[in-house]
């Protein structure tokens, strides 16, 4: 699948989305149940944000056991991995709570 600018910048454009694909960047891998807690916002939402993610191609999944977990699209093209890092230096980005990912030392799941 190869990921073009218009899908891959309007999935970033939502702040709910963004703030997914950053945390994926930091974290590697998380579930759903550590990104609602980090997000503090209901699971079904998130997983709505994820699925969007994924079908752009910015996201890929894993199933282990009855737990999914993601990831960035490790095949994503260079030139939006650019893009990503980009984003995260700008310290205008308000990401949630650093001292909530000494949670994810425990996985939930």
């Amino acid at each position: 699948m190869q990921l073009l600018p218009v899908p891959f910048f309007k999935a970033l454009s939502d702040p709910t989305r963004l703030k997914l694909v950053l945390l994926l960047r930091q974290h590697e891998t998380l579930c759903v149940c550590d990104l609602t807690e980090i997000l503090e916002q209901p699971q079904p939402t998130v997983s709505r944000h994820l699925n969007h993610l994924k079908r752009a191609g910015i996201l890929s999944s894993e199933r282990k056991g009855t737990w999914i977990w993601y990831r960035l699209e490790q095949s994503m093209p260079t030139w939006c991995q650019n893009v990503i890092t980009s984003i995260e230096t700008d310290d205008s980005l308000s990401l949630p709570n650093p001292s909530l990912s000494s949670s994810l030392e425990q996985p939930c799941c």
